[in-house]
């Protein structure tokens, strides 16, 4: 990935001392939960298929921060922001996943006022300007995502994930600082304008990978729909994967633009229960059948390489690497999932590179088939590199988060996420909080 042998060995000497720990403590917290009570192993031999369209629309909020810097020679542009965002929000999303492939895709529209509160900097050699600075406005936001792995067998995949966003601001700025010119005579700026901002990248990689990550939301609702109403039975996992492949069978008919009929879904799975199983029917089984709902639940391993590149119509404008990423998720029982990532990045730019690892250890709470928790912890080290001829200092960010997701009924969703990033360098990510809420309807 762009790196010599020698140097590389360096560079892991000055960060191993600050990440081993973090993967031993890691390792460990994955032996016991793979020995704890996880019962649910694969072989291999299961088919475990989940499809789903959804269209979504609402009302969301926002707050964060952000950071933006322009360099050359001559000049240096740089502005920090914390903002707030109130915003009507459209999206479409889409699953896929079979045997052979997976793939996922993601239209999302966002419009709606914004403000936020600042600092920036318009330096050149003839003048420096600092000031704190305001600004109120319109923000308009779209994005669209494609991601597929492609199965060559049950074990290996090529994946191709390319992803493209949009940004206008259209806004007011009020600006209070000093200017400072090459005379060192100090002068004060205060003035309001009209300004606009028009901000677009796109994101793309292709790779190669071991491994797979079943997708458990069906299963989770047999699992969950057999331990609730039939106690007195032990079902093994072959009838949970039975009866899951039946609700996959009944929900994957669902069409987007007709609509479906849950108690006519209901009906089918009561049937099914009672023909397959010789189970007596659940009474008023329509309203649980409506729940359920989640984003893909995953179970199983897998690695996946390769090269990467973004593009930014902003400084920095286009970055080209290479990367490693392993995700481990266990599905431990209907209530519980665990996940684990761990992700090296190796970044190329110009005359500067720089290297990141991602380490994400994080648990999925689920409360009956109608919400589901998230809580957990990023550490992301990273260094820049400049060609390895000067290696900068370890760069520390850690990150606790927290989402919250229910459905109120058959179609209104709410969905929270919370997240504290803590660094002790701007270079490489800003810190500060990350706050979202959306309330919405989904139809599916």
């Amino acid at each position: 990935m762009f790196v010599y042998f020698d140097n590389t060995i360096e560079v892991i000497r000055k960060m191993k001392k600050e990440i081993i720990p973090i993967l031993l403590f890691s390792a460990a917290m994955l032996f016991f939960n793979e020995n704890g009570f996880s019962q649910v192993r694969f072989d291999g031999s299961e088919n475990l298929e989940f499809q789903k369209k959804e269209l979504n629309w609402g009302a969301g909020f926002t707050y964060g921060s952000e950071q933006e810097e322009l360099r050359s020679v001559n000049f240096r542009e740089y502005e920090k922001l914390t903002t707030g965002e109130t915003k009507f929000q459209f999206q479409n999303r889409y699953w896929n996943y079979l045997d052979y492939k997976q793939e996922s895709f993601v239209l999302n529209f966002e419009a709606g006022p914004f403000y936020g509160k600042g600092n920036w900097i318009d330096s050149t050699y003839i003048r420096n300007n600092i000031a704190d600075h305001d600004v109120l406005g319109l923000r308009t936001n779209g994005t669209v995502s494609y991601n597929q792995r492609y199965f060559y067998n049950n074990k290996n995949y090529t994946i191709v994930d390319v992803s493209a966003w949009g940004r206008y601001d259209l806004f007011r700025q009020s600006s209070i600082g000093i200017s400072t010119d090459s005379n060192k005579v100090v002068s004060t700026i205060v003035y309001e304008s009209n300004e606009t901002k028009f901000r677009y990248g796109l994101k793309a990689r292709a790779g190669w990978g071991i491994g797979r990550l079943n997708p458990m939301n069906h299963f989770m609702t047999a699992d969950y729909l057999l331990d609730k109403y039939y106690k007195r039975r032990n079902f093994s996992q072959s009838e949970i994967v039975q009866f899951a492949s039946e609700i996959g069978k009944v929900k994957h008919q669902r069409n987007l633009r007709t609509g479906h009929d849950t108690e006519n879904e209901a009906e089918q799975i009561q049937a099914f229960l009672k023909n397959s199983f010789l189970l007596e029917t659940i009474d008023n089984l329509e309203p649980e059948w409506m729940e359920g709902e989640f984003l893909p639940r995953f179970h199983g391993s897998r690695v996946e390489f390769g090269p990467f590149f973004n593009y930014f119509n902003r400084e920095p404008d286009f970055i080209y690497g290479g990367y490693v990423d392993f995700k481990n998720a266990q599905y431990q029982n209907y209530k519980w999932n665990r996940n684990f990532g761990a992700k090296l990045e190796y970044s190329r730019y110009k005359e500067q590179d720089w290297a990141l690892v991602e380490i994400d250890f994080g648990w999925s709470h689920y409360i009956k088939l109608k919400s589901r928790v998230d809580f957990g912890l990023k550490y992301v080290p990273g260094a820049v590199l400049n060609h390895f001829e000067d290696i900068g200092p370890l760069n520390h960010s850690i990150i606790p988060y927290l989402g919250y997701f229910s459905q109120i009924n058959s179609k209104t969703r709410v969905d929270l996420s919370l997240a504290w990033r803590i660094s002790n360098r701007d270079s490489l990510m800003t810190d500060g909080p990350e706050f979202s809420l959306s309330i919405y309807r989904s139809r599916y």
